[in-house]
């Protein structure tokens, strides 16, 4: 029931008319634990013990309310009495080894939970806590086995709450080698409802495992007969979902050893789901199951990709097109951007295309990444990734061994920007995601075959377009394309980029488009301050408001009054289960959500040429994003503003430097204000900042505050500017040395929409 005050309540009465009552005093403390009122806990466990010194069960409580406290030896020493007075109680014993986890006495903690598991042989909670203790102490092949023993201990039919406390997770630190030597547990059928829960959550360990292994064929036999015996439980009729689910898991093994077996399932799984899908089901019911099982949809891709009749290549790229624009189509109810009435077909790409520009458009499915290469009046190519020498072996399938080098690529970069996010400001210039950016991007270039794509494709081309899928979307690909001066437009799919072509902006070919700046700093950053002042010298019928009155009602009313360009400074966060819900962080815990965008008739983009997302960080919008992986596609923010009818917005993808970030979007809207068109002004945007030197900063910051007439910014400038000189004077500052040559301060700046159609 949780009515825990009115527990504590009725304790109150009862203490009330025996004050002496130890049990009530105990219970008090229980209920005002789940309260999380733990001082008043502990203070009621007190009291019980006066009353009853050897209350074994209130010492017990005692000593958890205590560690939750964060005192640690005092709760010790309360499962010590517990233990003294009830020397065989497993929950003290593996309560006190917990407490000692926390204060690193590992040996001591190991003991105590070898004393709750002698007690208690299949006691979870035990096993879990010293397989985590052992990890502590690198004895990471014994963790294992305590960790296996766990997950063949717990009743199925709890399942949830132990994956809540502790559970499965804990698997993580140990590359899931448990969960693929665990059984496969088969339930009595009075346990089958919540042991498809469970059986789903273990097995799901072994999905995440397969991916690390150095080989395709690590743990092979075991993977394959963990999912077929699961299979024969987690039938089609009792568990369809499950069933599929752990189709789509077997069939990336069969997919590697056995063709045959991979075609047969792979109809019949699409078959299953087009039969799930005719059921009676809510929009948002069938959307969550499609995004679920895209994976049937990703695969019949693969098959045709890889297939040797060229017809084939095109219909594999027709239906990676069409998938795309379902995903996207969920989103527009009510947009201007509507889903096609007719299916994509390839002869449409043309379209976007002239003899100067290419298209390399990507697709990611569980076993292999495809990248297709479109190019002006030639036949579609599809790259055929290249194994390195040393997995020259005649059992690896090279799409496979491509995707497994990308899913670990990816990993870590996701980890150490999480990293990164949570290290103090002091130390985040020396974190291993800023300083092995540029490397890693290499590693990514190298992974993808960037090099080769160039070499053998792209000599005479001039422009690009580039058509990431899941989670490439959060990556600047256009970086990894930078030994070639090409002009890069980024495009959600070929649909958008169609219908961006037959839109016309009302402000494309105005000599003085207008401006909405919006900035939502925390602080009054300094040179968040001259961009202001900047961008109000360039575009005089400029709208700024100040970021306490920036409410959703408000902002669309000034985009409907405004044209031309939108500019954002702020934070904006990607929710990756239900992206209608992403939004621009607006005053006062307001928002602007996608949501709202799509749903407000008034609010036409159309009119603008440009939005600019400075700040909102796009690629990875949060930690706990970075721990998920994007199974369908990735629908956000940009591609919200796109469908809605802006020509091209701007995103970072990656939060950037106050400093630099200004000398970018200030030096962005000077190469507009010179009418060059988004995508070259930001590109020449972006190697100016690269490639200016401290003694060009000076002078441009010299120049710019000729340029302003707001007394306090040309002020600034002018001080920089000084700084920079007296530096160079005393030989603190190399007058050649570039600040701003490495990547974070650029390559997290990407345009994406209306590409360039004439050469």
């Amino acid at each position: 029931m949780e009515r825990y005050e009115e527990a504590v309540a009725s304790f109150d009465k009862a203490i009330e008319f025996k004050p002496d009552f130890d049990l009530a005093w105990n219970n008090r403390g229980y209920a005002l634990g789940f309260l999380e009122r733990y001082e008043e806990a502990v203070a009621s466990f007190d009291k019980a013990i006066e009353f009853k010194p050897d209350f074994d069960l209130a010492w017990n409580n005692r000593g958890y309310a205590l560690g939750f406290l964060e005192r640690y030896e005092e709760a010790v020493a309360s499962f010590d009495k517990a233990i003294e007075f009830k020397p065989d109680d497993d929950w003290a014993w593996n309560n006190r080894g917990y407490a000692l986890g926390f204060l690193e006495r590992y040996e001591e903690a190991v003991a105590s939970f070898d004393k709750a598991i002698e007690f208690k042989p299949d006691k979870h909670e035990a096993l879990v806590n010293k397989g985590n203790v052992l990890v502590k102490l690198k004895r990471d092949g014994d963790a294992i086995e305590f960790y296996n023993r766990a997950l063949n201990c717990i009743d199925p039919q709890w399942w949830e709450a132990w994956n809540k406390n502790q559970g499965l997770a804990n698997i993580s630190a140990l590359k899931k080698e448990a969960a693929v030597k665990t059984s496969v547990y088969i339930p009595t059928p009075d346990e089958q409802g919540s042991s498809s829960k469970f059986h789903s959550e273990k097995l799901k360990q072994l999905q995440y495992y397969m991916m690390q292994q150095p080989s395709l064929f690590s743990d092979l036999s075991q993977a394959k007969k963990s999912y077929e015996e699961a299979l024969e439980f987690l039938t089609f009729d009792k568990f369809p979902e499950e069933h599929l689910q752990f189709l789509q898991e077997l069939l990336k093994v069969y997919s590697s050893d056995n063709p045959e077996k991979f075609q047969e399932n792979l109809e019949k799984g699409t078959q299953q789901l087009e039969e799930l899908n005719e059921e009676p089901k809510s929009e948002q019911e069938r959307i969550t199951l499609d995004s679920k099982l895209a994976a049937f949809n990703q695969m019949r891709v693969d098959i045709l990709a890889q297939s040797k009749v060229p017809e084939k290549h095109i219909e594999a790229l027709e239906r990676a097109e069409i998938r795309k624009n379902i995903c996207l189509a969920w989103l527009k109810e009510g947009s201007i951007y509507q889903p096609p009435t007719e299916e994509f077909e390839f002869k449409q790409t043309q379209k976007l295309l002239n003899p100067k520009t290419a298209v390399i458009y990507w697709h990611l499915s569980p076993i292999a990444i495809t990248t297709f290469i479109i190019k002006h009046n030639e036949p579609l190519k599809i790259l055929s990734p290249q194994l390195p020498s040393e997995s020259q072996q005649k059992d690896s399938r090279p799409y496979f061994y491509q995707l497994q080098r990308f899913e670990r690529w990816m990993q870590r970069w996701k980890k150490s920007y999480e990293d990164y996010c949570n290290a103090p400001y002091t130390d985040k210039q020396t974190t291993p995601w800023r300083k092995n950016m540029k490397s890693m991007l290499e590693t990514l270039g190298e992974i993808l075959e960037i090099k080769r794509i160039v070499q053998d494709n792209l000599q005479d081309v001039d422009n690009l377009i580039l058509i990431p899928h899941r989670e490439l979307h959060l990556l600047p690909l256009d970086y990894l394309f930078n030994e070639k001066d090409f002009i890069i437009t980024y495009l959600p799919s070929f649909q958008i980029g169609l219908q961006l072509l037959e839109s016309t902006s009302n402000s494309e070919n105005t000599d003085s488009p207008k401006l909405v700046n919006i900035e939502m700093s925390l602080n009054n950053l300094l040179f968040t301050d001259i961009q202001s002042a900047a961008l109000y010298h360039l575009y005089p019928s400029y709208g700024k408001f100040p970021n306490q009155t920036v409410t959703k009602t408000n902002l669309i009313e000034a985009l409907g009054e405004y044209e031309g360009y939108f500019h954002f400074t702020g934070h904006g966060y990607h929710i990756l289960e239900n992206p209608i819900e992403s939004a621009l962080v607006l005053a006062d815990t307001e928002k602007l959500t996608l949501g709202d965008i799509f749903e407000c008739p008034e609010l036409d983009l159309r009119k603008y040429q440009l939005i600019c997302l400075s700040a909102c960080e796009t690629g990875v919008t949060s930690q706990e994003f970075s721990k998920e992986r994007i199974i369908d596609e990735y629908v956000g923010l940009v591609s919200g503003f796109l469908a809605k009818g802006a020509n091209h917005v701007v995103s970072t993808l990656w939060r950037v430097d106050e400093r630099s970030t200004a000398l970018l979007v200030i030096k962005f809207y000077q190469l507009l204000k010179q009418r060059q068109t988004p995508t070259i002004a930001l590109r020449q945007a972006k190697d100016w900042l690269r490639q200016s030197t401290h003694q060009d900063l000076a002078k441009w910051y010299r120049d710019l505050a000729k340029e302003l007439n707001e007394p306090q910014s040309k002020a600034s400038l002018e001080t920089e500017a000084e700084i920079i000189e007296d530096h160079i004077k005393k030989k603190k500052k190399e007058p050649t040395e570039v600040p701003y040559a490495h990547p974070y301060y650029s390559a997290g700046f990407i345009l994406t929409g209306k590409p360039r159609t004439t050469g």
